[in-house]
This record gives structure tokens, sequence and C-alpha cells, in this order.
């Protein structure tokens, strides 16, 4: 059983017990006692700690005493005879260890043991105890003053003699305290000690003073315990009598001593504790305690009050390494002074930040955190490759997975998650992340980037999306990324960024992503994606928390100060007053100019005092200017010459340089750089980053110190000369780097820095590889940057001189142009080409990106215009007369090839003919929401020219939508096989460019053969794989189809809802307008359904597509029709059916879902009115038409069309007035739904059928059916939908 023990022990004897048993430990070690135990000499440092509490708790009682307004001891020099340690520990019965036992058993007496309790006494088990709270666990050191040194501090008289005293008197205790138990040599004449019997028992039953425990305290009443105390043990409470320290254990007690009440305070020297080894810090504490009364210490360092001793003795134990242990001041004298990155006073920041990040890892949910401050005047420079900022995060995140062994099954396991999600999209991140290749176990030069890509930054920054979520579903945690200075990031990296906040498709829901960014206030624009982002907070799918550091207020920066100087604060509150006045808390100009007055001399380290001294005076008296910019301007212009050089050259790159530009700069300038470097990072102005192998400024207000040094013209100069020593080092293939930063400095330099007509020419052909370079990594705005800066230093007759390097930079700038939505340029750049061209195949690029560009303006029939008209110059006629007699030769002309032999042809190789396809492409999809009568005639060319000339990545398009014309016209068996064809011909001709489009056709087909619900995951696909492959539009297409094939498969509408909220943002971002009018329908059906009754909002061009769209304004009537026919409105239903038949029905050539489901739909509403309506005939028509489609679909696809068909039926038999076939025919749709799993039509069939029951005036059944409906409903959604509120049943 565990049992409490209490000892206690005079602290003289606590004190000599370290000491001896020190030296009975080092006599039997150096004895080489055989049954010894130990192995390690007790070290005398480890007696400081539980010295210092000893000391600290003696501080902090009499300060509490003092504080409220109890007794607190009187000033004498003999102290330490009056106070007692209590030792309170908690040990099982076998590990109690009885000291007195031990030293009578020789052979049991254990030194070490000994020596550990008493290291440990004291010692806290928790927190709250080293606070000085206390605790039962563990051990507990707790120390006592006798009531003999008590006096009332209500008498003033002698208030600031008695201080001084009662300072006085604890530091001699101090003195002896960590001296081990030796008195100052000053005090030992005055000590005279007589015997006195009896005392050993003193500590056994004393009571804790009253100032020790909580509560309200009766003086009087606690300190009559005393009076018996004193007496049984022969004390006195005579003030001139004290008492000297009580020995225990067998070493006789110690002698009761008079001394005269003014007791002689004499001088007191430390230099034995020095002597000793003591830290210095610890020696001039208990000097400036005694120098109260000798006053041999400057008066500016003597403590004023009890308060100062307890908080530098608290500092002391909670920051030893700062404010106890001595400073190496040696090497700090050649150093000199070095600012740290500790944060101070950032309590209330960090406290936020953390708080977010938790949220993150707790509730699963995304966060993102922004710190921004005062913006600065430094100009943007373009920091590295493209997605560098992200890239070399996540590069050095899978370099610690190659790197640590431990983490071999994290990286297998990562490898495993990579490929399945991502499958070979992975290739394209191993360009941005080389470590990624490594992890996956590929070869980087067996890698195949196919560039073919509509939009290679939206696919690179979907795969990294897909990877950030492949990390935080792994690893089941939050991916966490940090972004230092994002106002200067590239724009790559902050569009992935952008992307990654934004619910910008399925695979983001599930990721756990915390991002912690920061930027400069002012410095981030309306043209921002970020900042669009962080404005938009509609768009953004994570939390998102502000935090905007102030500068420090005057103690904070005396907190930085002293833990700086390793002083405490009393000692530098005069230093700290004096900076904060000259630099307002603002961080980086505090440290400089604290740097500033170590090299001046007026912050020096003393080697005689062993720590640092500053001249008060001076300093105060310096002038500083107001701004950090200037100070710092003035710091780098005091610099060596050479240091100014580097650093202005440094700062022409930015704020971080690698040290591969170094050396290739000291190669091409033939001079030593590094040396004038090493300068500059001992000055502190820069910091030598070896973990990243660069050198960067300490602050990015020194890199604008430095750059705005120069004067423009030179700064042109500076840019220039550097940019043409690296490009002779541009050729190596294993790193861009240098290529991209000599790109950079020439640009900065600009055509006027020109010296020679022949470097015209070379700085452009170095931009067009940049610019190659920047597409490859998909950043089209740094792309279009480069290819923009050649044709700036390109002269007035380059296309004479220069034709085909002038050729290629004007069409890939206006290919950068349109992927950047940039149509002013594009059109300039189209005029001059098709103005130098010297052939009509080189124009065709620019026809090709202006037939684009119109298309995504919405100017659909112009582009196809534009299309047809350069089809038609190549000598390629799309349009016919004869629909069927070009089928027929189609269906010949297939019948004539195997699908092995399509599927093994040759690849098209003709450049004309290639970009021919990619008009045809583009005419398809165009037509088919323009001229959908004449899309046939697209995909036949199509066919044609990839079975006579080969394939290209537009040949699946053409198959797909050959498959759909097929369907539509009923043969569906024969137009599935042609796009199960189409999808197998994708991965034959090597490119994902229309995999997207392909996806998207050849599903709404295989949703007339496959069953509805397990279509669904197709689109999931199309969607991913447009996403993969950059384009957007289809990948939007296949989230609307996902959107309204889930709806009518009958998922859960609340999942629908909020697959409708995913597209509409997704639509919105990437401004697909017309798409996001569609899928606000949808939103609009199922807000309806679920109850919540929201009504969608079109924006301006919104309105204008439906007052202009008869397809979406036809769509638009479907839907309030139908949510009119679910809620039994007949007025609303019967009149937007009527506007639904009103508008000319578009003429589709190709077969999708929703043409199944309108019919459907329709039937039903159709024979609802027949019922009721004066119109019966028409009608009734109009239902037994959509039945009998139903019915040809239900042959193709009994799983997904019969029961609708069934149902159909019933209606019509209700019609009829035929009830037996209608019975049969509702249980029939009933069952069929039940079994095919369509839950929201088993409970339309259920409540068709309660209300063709109740018209028979059958209850009893009508209401069986009504609470089926009602069961299926609930099923359909989790909780009651609204218009399940409006039925009533049957009474």
């Amino acid at each position: 059983m565990p049992r409490t023990g209490k000892q206690r022990t005079p602290l003289s004897e606590w004190v000599r017990s370290f000491e001896t048993l020190f030296g009975q430990q080092q006599q039997q070690l150096i004895g080489g006692r055989k049954n010894s135990t130990s192995t390690v000499l007790p070290n005398p440092d480890d007696y400081l700690v539980p010295a210092l509490r000893v000391a600290s708790s003696l501080a902090d009682q009499i300060c509490k005493a003092e504080e409220a307004g109890f007794q607190s001891p009187k000033p004498c020099s003999d102290w330490i005879d009056s106070i007692v340690v209590h030792l309170q520990s908690t040990n099982s019965e076998d590990d109690h260890f009885d000291r007195k036992a031990a030293e009578d058993d020789d052979d049991s007496f254990d030194m070490e043991k000994v020596f550990h309790s008493i290291l440990t006494e004291g010692e806290p088990s928790s927190s709250e105890e080293r606070a000085g709270e206390g605790g039962e666990g563990g051990n507990n050191i707790r120390v006592e003053i006798l009531p003999s040194l008590l006096f009332n501090t209500s008498d003033n008289n002698k208030s600031r003699q008695a201080t001084d005293g009662t300072l006085f008197s604890l530091g001699i205790v101090f003195y002896e305290i960590f001296s081990r138990g030796e008195r100052p040599a000053e005090l030992s004449s005055n000590k005279t000690c007589q015997n006195q019997n009896g005392i050993g028992e003193l500590c056994e039953d004393l009571n804790s003073l009253p100032f020790d425990q909580g509560g309200i305290i009766d003086l009087e009443g606690e300190l009559s315990i005393f009076d018996n105390l004193l007496s049984e043990y022969n004390l006195s409470d005579d003030d001139s009598i004290v008492y000297d320290d009580v020995v225990f254990q067998g070493q006789g007690p110690r002698k009761k001593r008079t001394q005269n009440g003014n007791d002689n305070i004499c001088s007191v020297s430390v230099e034995p504790l020095k002597a000793k080894g003591l830290p210095r810090a610890l020696c001039d504490l208990v000097a400036n305690m005694v120098d109260c009364a000798n006053g041999t210490i400057s008066k500016d360092e003597t403590y004023q009050n009890m308060v100062e001793v307890r908080n530098d003795l608290q500092l002391m134990l909670d920051k030893p390494s700062i404010y106890l242990r001595d400073q190496d001041m040696g090497s700090l004298s050649t150093t000199g002074l070095h600012i740290g990155h500790t944060v101070f006073g950032r309590n209330a920041e960090l406290s936020t930040m953390i708080d977010a990040y938790r949220r993150s890892v707790s509730g699963g949910e995304s966060e993102l955190v922004t710190i921004f401050g005062t913006s600065g005047t430094a100009s943007r420079f373009w920091r590295g490759k493209p997605f560098s900022a992200l890239a070399s995060a996540f590069d050095q995140y899978c370099g610690i997975l190659l790197q640590n062994c431990q983490l071999a099954s994290l990286k297998q396991k990562l490898a495993h998650q990579v490929n399945y999600v991502l499958g070979n999209g992975a290739y394209h991140l191993t360009k941005l992340i080389p470590n990624l290749a490594k992890v996956l176990g590929l070869e980087r030069n067996c890698i195949n980037h196919d560039e073919d890509c509509i939009n290679a930054q939206n696919r690179l920054q979907y795969l990294l999306c897909r990877f950030v979520e492949v990390i935080s579903s792994t690893f089941a945690a939050p991916v966490t990324l940090c972004l230092d200075d994002l106002q200067w990031a590239d724009s790559a990296s902050i569009a992935a960024v952008n992307q990654l906040l934004l619910t910008g498709g399925l695979a983001s829901q599930n990721t756990k992503f915390f991002f912690l960014g920061c930027y400069r206030e002012g410095e981030t624009d309306n043209y921002n994606p970020l900042w669009n982002a962080l404005c938009n907070s509609d768009l953004v799918n994570s939390r998102s928390t502000d935090v905007k550091p102030d500068c420090m207020d005057e103690e904070t920066l005396t907190t930085m100060v002293s833990e700086t100087l390793c002083l405490f604060p009393r000692l530098t509150q005069s230093l700290s007053s004096i900076i904060y006045h000259k630099t307002k808390g603002n961080p980086l100009f505090m440290s400089q100019l604290m740097i500033s007055l170590s090299k001046d001399g007026l912050l020096r380290p003393s080697l005689s005092r062993g720590r640092w001294e500053w001249d008060k005076e001076k300093i105060s008296c310096q002038k500083l200017p107001d701004d950090v910019a200037e100070f710092l301007t003035h710091s780098i212009g005091a610099q060596p010459e050479d240091v100014k050089l580097i650093l202005c050259m440094l700062s022409c790159f930015g704020a971080s340089v690698d040290n591969a530009i170094i050396k290739t700069l000291e190669k091409a300038l033939d001079r030593n750089l590094v040396d004038s470097l090493d300068v500059a990072v001992s000055e502190g102005l820069l910091d030598n980053n070896k973990a990243d192998d660069q050198y960067c400024f300490s602050h990015d207000r020194i890199q604008e110190a430095a750059y705005n040094m120069m004067n423009f013209l030179d700064r042109c100069d500076f840019h220039f000369s550097y940019g043409m020593a690296l490009a002779p080092f541009t050729s190596e293939k294993e790193d861009d780097s240098i290529l991209l930063t000599a790109v950079n400095q020439l640009n900065l330099a600009g055509p006027e820095a020109v010296q020679e007509k022949s470097q015209n020419a070379i700085i452009a052909n170095l931009n067009l590889r940049a610019g190659k370079k920047a597409m490859e990594m998909s950043d089209f705005g740094a792309a279009y940057s480069c290819f923009d800066n050649g044709i700036s230093f390109l002269r007035k007759k380059h296309w004479k001189e220069h034709y085909t390097l002038s050729l290629e930079l004007f069409n890939l700038a206006a290919k950068c142009s349109l992927t950047n939505g940039d149509i002013v340029s594009l059109e300039l750049l189209s005029q001059q080409v098709l103005r130098e061209s010297q052939s009509f195949e080189d124009k065709l690029n620019l026809l090709y990106f202006e037939t684009c560009a119109l298309a995504y303006s919405s100017r659909l029939a112009k582009s196809i215009e534009k299309g047809l008209d350069i089809l038609s110059k190549l000598g390629i006629e799309v349009q016919g007369t004869n629909v069927e007699a070009r089928v027929q030769e189609t269906k010949d002309l297939l019948s004539a090839h195997t699908d092995d032999e399509i599927l093994n042809s040759k690849q098209m190789t003709d450049p004309t003919m290639i970009i021919a396809m990619k008009f045809l492409g583009k005419l398809e999809i165009g037509m088919t929401h323009l001229m959908p009568k004449s899309v046939l005639y697209v995909t036949i060319k199509i066919i044609e020219l990839s079975l006579t000339n080969g394939m290209s990545p537009v040949s699946p398009l053409g198959f797909a939508y050959y498959g759909s014309y097929l369907a539509k016209q009923g043969n569906i068996n024969k137009g599935y096989h042609y796009v199960k064809l189409a999808l197998s011909l994708l991965d034959k001709v090597g490119s994902r460019e229309n995999v997207g489009e392909v996806i998207f056709v050849c599903t709404q087909v295989k949703s007339y053969v496959e069953p509805l619900q397990a279509t669904l995951e197709y689109h999931h696909e199309g969607y991913a794989a447009a996403m993969a492959s950059g384009d957007s539009s289809q990948a939007i297409l296949n989230l609307l189809a996902l959107n309204s094939s889930s709806f009518f498969a009958g998922e859960n509408l609340q999942r629908i809802q909020e697959q409708c909220d995913i597209t509409i943002q997704l639509c919105e971002e990437r401004k697909q307008v017309i798409f996001m009018v569609q899928a606000q329908q949808f939103q609009r059906s199922s807000s309806k359904l679920i109850g919540t009754g929201e009504e969608p909002k079109y924006s301006s061009e919104g309105r204008d597509i439906l007052a202009s769209n008869s397809s979406v304004l036809r769509s638009c009537h479907y839907h309030t029709a139908y949510v009119s026919f679910i809620f039994r409105s007949y007025d609303d239903a019967i009149e937007n059916i009527e506007k639904y038949f009103a508008l000319q029905e578009t003429t589709w050539g190709n077969l999708f879902l929703a043409h199944a489901y309108h019919a459907f739909y329709i039937g039903l509403i159709s024979f609802w009115v027949a019922r009721k309506s004066r119109e019966e005939q028409q009608w009734y028509q109009r239902g037994n038409k959509t039945k009998l489609a139903l019915k040809r679909w239900a042959q193709s696809s009994q799983w997904s069309f019969e029961n609708k068909w069934y149902l159909l039926e019933a209606e019509e038999s209700f019609c009829d007035n035929d009830f037996d076939a209608a019975k049969t025919y509702y249980e029939k749709a009933v069952s069929s739904a039940k079994s095919h799993k369509f839950v929201h039509e088993e409970a339309l069939a259920c409540e068709l059928a309660a209300y063709f029951y109740l018209e028979l005036g059958e209850i009893n059944k009508s209401v069986e059916y009504f609470l089926r409906a009602h069961e299926r409903y609930h099923e359909w959604k989790t909780h009651s939908c609204k218009y399940l509120r409006k039925r009533s049943l049957p009474r």
C-alpha cells in the first residue's frame, strides 16, 4: 500500500546533506567499492535546480506575506537557523527509504539512492507545481520560516530600512544555500553558538505559516498555536533570541545563541561563490541582494523589493539557458550580437493559428489562415520556375519519405494510392516533383509528358489537388502547406492554392487541407486569383482566419531585449525604453538597431562582468531616421564597397538566390563573390540557408533597401549584364533555373539595354525557350510574358530577318493569350501573323485560336461559320443535302474494317490534316447546340478522314458521336457498340485531349443499356479525365450529367443538392454561364423537394441566355412543370407544360438521357391533364406517344425503363377507364421500381396508385398505398419532404 512520508529538515541540514553525500560518493567510487551500482559521478551543477526551488519558495512566501499585510521575517544575518524544509513524498512501502537505517547498516547503504532522493527533493510533478502551487503526487518541497523572525509590516516607520534588511538577510541565506553550507567569511566572526538540547524534534509538529494557506486568516488565533510549541520545545518568543540550525539523525542539536537586536549587517563579498564556479547570474543576484546594505554595486542593479528577486529566480528556473547559464562572451566579442528567431508578444496570434489547425485536425474541414502586414515598395520579381512554391514543398515532402528508412512503409502506401487515384496523371506531376518519380519507382527519362492539352495549367492544378487529397486520405491527417511572401509567389502556385481553397470538384470534398499564407497588405490586387478567393468567401470551402500582427508594445520589446542579451528585464529596462521610443516597436527596426549598436560599440560584451553592457547616454543621443527603410539604406551604405556591390547584385535577383546561380556568376564574371557574401552574412544582412542551398536576405525590406540604392539606369545595366553573363550557361538540360533566371534578368533590363544588334535575336530566342519551359510547367501567364518580351526584343525587320523565330513567338503568344482569356492580345497577334505569314498553312494555328476564342465568348454561330470557311479552303466540305446517303456511305466504309483494324490503324502525321481535325472537333460540339441536324456531317467527315489518313486525338470523338446518332435513330445496340469502340480508341491514339467529351457522349448512350445507377461512376471518371486534361468545359458538362443522372436514379436529395452547389461554384469560377443556368435549374428542383424552396439567382448574362436560348428555356419550363406535378399543383403544371410545348423542339442529332426523363414526366402530366381537361384527346395522344418511346427504351434496358413504361401504361388505362388493367400496371410499376432500386419512382407509383384507388372509392387500398409512398419518400430524403406535408390521407 502506498503511504505518505513527511520529513521536516532544517534548511542548513538539507544544504549540507548534498555536500556530505557528494563527498561520500566520491570516496566510494575512488575506493572501487565492489557492491556499488553507481557508474556516474554526481555533477555539482545538478544541485542548482532544487536549490533554486528552495530559494524561489522563500522569496515567494515573503512576497505573499508582504502583499497580504501579514508578518514577514525580521532582518538578521542568521535566517538559515530559523528556516525549515518540509519534504513530502508518496512512495510504496517497499520503496520507502530510511536514511538513518541505511547508515547504520553499511551493507545496505546505497549512496546513489540517497543522492537521487536529494536531487529530487522538491521536484514538481506538474506545471502547476512548478509555478509554486504544489501538488499531491510525486515529491513536494515547502519551506517554513519560524515565528521568531516575524514582525508586523504595518509599522512603516522604517519600511525602506526593513526592506533593505530583508533583502540582505535573504541574500545571506541564498549565499549559504548556493555555497552548499558555507557562511560568508565576513559574518563567521560574529557567530556565537551555545549548546541547546532537545531541539531535534522541533519540525515534527510545526504547522505551516498562515500565509501559506488560502482563505481568510485570523492572525491572533493562528499564531496562538505557536505558544505551546515554544514552551514544549524550550523555545523563547523573545526577539533577542534566535536559534541555530537543528541537526538530525545523530549529529546532535545545534546551540541556542543570543544576539543583539540591532544585528550588525556588514559588507559581504560573493567572490567565493564565483570561485566555486557558480553561474555569474546567480552570483550577481546574491550580490545585488546584499548590496542593499553595503552599496558596492551600481544602484541601478540593486534590488528594490522582494518581488524583483522572486521574478528573477523564476526566470532562472523557467529559462535556465537564457538567464542562468554563463554566456560565451569571448565568442560574442568576436561575432557580435545575433538576433534569434524566437517569436515575442504573439501569443494571441499563435493561439488563433493553433486553434485553426486543431479544428482542421479534429473536424476534418479545410482551414485557411492568412497573415498580412504593412506593405513595402519592392518591385515584383519572377520567383523561379512556375509552380516553384508548391513544387518545392511537395518535393521536400517526397524527399523526406525517401531518405528516412523508417518511413518506407508509408512511402509504399503513398505510391500505391497515387497510382490508383491519379493513374497516368501522376506522370505529369513528376516534372514538377522530381522526387515523386522516385517514390513511384519511375525513371524520369522514361516518362512521356503529353503536352497536347487544352489547358495544361488546369490539368496540373487538378492533379496537384488530387495529390493533396491522396496524401490527406492516405495518412488521415490534414495536409499543411505554409507559403511566405504570397505577393511574390509565382502565379501558377497561387492559382493552384486558389483551386485547393475553392470547391472545385467532387474530389476536394474529403480533402483536409490547412493553408497558412503570409503576404504584404496592399500588394495583392484584384487580378490576383488568391486575392479573389479571399474576397469572395462564398467561393471558399474552407474556414478563413485573418491574422494581422501589429508592432510590439513596450513590455514585449523589453522581453525581446532581455532574452536577446540574456539579462533580467529589470536590468535591460533602461535600454529597452530607449529602443522602443526610437523604433516604435517595429521588430525589424528593433533588431537592426541592436545589431547597429553592437557594431558601433555602444552595446558590447564585457569579459570582466561576463555580460552585455551599454552606454545609455550615447544611445539616447544617437539620431536615427524615422523610417526603417532609410535606416537600412544607411546601414548598407556604411558597408565596404565590395559588400555593398554584392548586396545590390543579389537584390536584382529578388529575396533569395540559389548557390548554383552564385557559382555560375563567379565563372561568368571571373570574380570571387562568396567572401563578400559571407561578410554580409556576418553583418546580419544575409542568411546562408544551407537547407535550401541559397543565400537570402534576412528580411525583404533589406532587399528593397539595397535595390532602391541604385538608380533606374544602373538597375537596367546590372540586370542586362547579369542576364548576358548567365546566357552561355543556359544550355544545360538538367536544370532550367539558370535559363529562367537569365531571361528574367534580361526582361527586367528591357530592349533599351541592348548594346549590340546581334543580341536582340539571342535574347528573343532565350525568351522563346523560357516560354516553352513555362508552358511545359503549365504556367501560361509566365509563358505569355516570355513570348511577349521576346517579341519586344525583335528589331523592326524581324519578319524578313528572323521569320521562323517570329512566327513561333507570335503563334505561342497567341495560344497563351487564348488560354489566359486575353482576347484583345490574341486579336493583335493574329493581325500581324495573318498579314506577315508566307502561306495559308502558317496561318492555320492563329485561325484555330480565333475560332476557339469565338466559341468561348458565346459567339458560337460566328465560330461555326469561321470554322466551316477554313475547312472549305483546305478542301474539306462538311455540308450535304442527302443525310441518308451519307449515312449509308459511312456504314459501308465501316463495314470494310473490323474493330481490331480500326483500333490498330496508323496515327495521323500530316500537320495540315491534324489541324483540320481540330477544327472538325470544335465544330462537333458547337453545332450540337446550334445546328444539331448538321452535326452528323461533321461526325461522318471525322470518321472518313480517320480511316483514310490515320487516327488523331479527335478520332474517338467522331466514333462517339456516330454511336450516339445511331442510338437516337432507334438502333441503340449498334450505337452502344460504337461508343464502346470510341472508348477503346482513346487508349490507342495516346492522347487524352478530348477524353472528357468522349466519356460524356458515350455514357449518355450507355445509360440506355446499362443500369442507370452503374453509369454514375462514368461521369465521375469523365469529370476527373476532363480536369486532368485541362478541359474545364467538358468537366462541368460531366458534372451536369452526373447531377441529372443522380436525380433520375433516385439518389439522396441532400447529396444531389450538394453536387449542384459544387457544379454552380465551378461554373462561376470558370465563367461557364450557360452550364451554370442549367445547374441552377436542377438545384431549384431539389431544393423545392427538400423543402427549402430556394429560387435560383441568375446573373444578367444568365437571364439573357434564358431569354434567347430556346433549348435552355424549354428545359427551365420542364423543371417547373415537374415540381408542380410532384406537388399536384394542376394549374402551374399545365401552364408550364404548355409553355414547354410552345417552344420549338430542338431536333437533337444525338441521344441524351434527358430525352427519356422528359418523355416520362411529360407523359405522366399529359395523362393527368387528359383526365381533367376538355382537350382530352390532344393530351392523351401526347401521353401515348411518350409511353411508346419508354416501351422501346425498356426493351434495351429493362432495369432503367421498365417501371416507367408500366406506370405510363397504368395512367393510360386509368384514362381509358380500364380499371383492371390499371391495377395490374400500378402493381407492376411499384414492384419493378423496387426491384431496380428506384426508391423515388416506387414512391411516385404508390402515390399515383393511391389516387387511383381513392377515385374508385377503395379507401383502405388507397390508404395502404399512401402510407407506402410516405415511407419511400422518407427513404429518398432523410427527413420529411415538403410536399409530403401537403398530402392528407383520406378520412
